[in-house]
């Protein structure tokens, strides 16, 4: 539209000559005075050179516009693209931000509903079946709590009264129950194997198929419990006080009763096999068919003990007190020079 411009300007210069040639010849049939004419043409002339000016500078402002709107262009779409980058950019960071938001929300849901269940649990003091692994509770007061098939596993139980407690399958691999009051506690099927029961109260308590592999009971309270078919291999349980408890079927291969308290407990069956009895008081204690093959009795006060079927070869009967004792063959140790150590079977 500019280029139009300017070629018509241009065009019109030859056609002012020729208006002015036509209107001098006019004035020349008009008369021979010029004078006024030529300054027409004069003016005329200056019009028109201002008017070629003016177009000239207008032409070359076109130009630099064009230039300008030439270099803008890619810096617009450049800066477009810029744009909609930052915006798929914020976008992205919108849509992960409602992400987290959701997942937070989620969580926050979950700890909520958690807190809910625990806050139960310690009303009714049921915790069964719950997920309590390397929890430390030293000193609390789970008198009575529903434990069934809880998970304690490494947990800090030291000083803890689980008195009456529900145990039964309960997990208490490697947990520390030292000192622990689990008086009358229902430790049925119970997992103690590894676990720290040191001076731990175990009166009356059921421990009837636990399992207190490589527990250390040493001076543990374990006076009328119940250990029927109980596996203790391996256990510590020197001065242990199990006066009146049953033992009956019990695994004790390897396990250490050195000065142990064990008048009046019920062994018949159990598998003594390399025990260490050194010390131990079995007075009046039920050995009956039991496997003492091994087994270290040296000093061990056997008293009105009944050895009846026991085995007891390859034990230590050194200083081993006899008196008004069954002997393994049924024979009475008053009968065979207050000994058993020829009456064996």
């Amino acid at each position: 539209m500019l280029r139009s411009v300017t070629i018509n300007m241009s065009q019109l210069k030859p056609m002012i000559i020729v208006l002015l040639m036509l209107t001098s010849a006019l004035a020349g049939c008009a008369g021979d005075d010029t004078t006024d004419l030529e300054q027409q043409i004069a003016d005329l002339q200056q019009s028109n050179d201002e008017m070629e000016d003016t177009i000239s500078q207008k032409n070359n402002e076109i130009s630099m516009l064009q230039e300008l709107y030439a270099d803008s262009i890619p810096n617009a779409e450049t800066e477009r693209s810029s744009l909609l980058e930052q915006l798929d950019e914020l976008n992205s960071m919108k849509e992960e931000a409602d992400n987290t938001n959701q997942n937070l929300n989620g969580d926050l849901l979950i700890q909520y509903n958690l807190v809910m269940e625990w806050i139960q649990r310690a009303v009714y003091y049921d915790f069964s079946f719950a997920n309590m692994s390397n929890v430390v509770m030293n000193y609390a007061d789970l008198n009575g709590a529903d434990l069934t098939g809880a998970n304690l596993s490494g947990s800090i139980l030291s000083n803890t009264n689980l008195s009456y407690a529900d145990l039964y399958l309960a997990d208490l691999y490697l947990a520390d129950l030292s000192n622990a009051k689990l008086f009358a506690a229902n430790l049925f099927q119970a997992n103690l194997s590894n676990a720290d029961l040191f001076q731990a109260n175990l009166r009356y308590a059921d421990l009837t198929d636990t399992d207190l592999s490589n527990a250390y009971l040493y001076e543990a309270d374990l006076y009328l419990a119940d250990l029927y078919l109980a596996d203790l291999s391996n256990a510590n349980l020197i001065n242990g006080f199990l006066y009146n408890a049953n033992l009956s079927n019990t695994d004790l291969i390897g396990a250490d009763l050195s000065n142990a308290q064990l008048s009046r407990t019920k062994m018949t069956l159990a598998n003594l096999y390399n025990a260490n009895l050194t010390n131990a008081n079995l007075r009046d204690a039920d050995l009956s068919g039991a496997d003492l093959s091994g087994a270290d009795l040296n000093s061990a006060n056997l008293r009105d003990a009944d050895l009846s079927g026991a085995d007891l070869s390859g034990a230590d009967l050194t200083a081993v007190v006899w008196f008004d004792t069954t002997c393994p063959d049924g024979t009475n140790s008053d009968d065979n020079g207050d000994t058993c150590e020829n009456n064996l079977i």
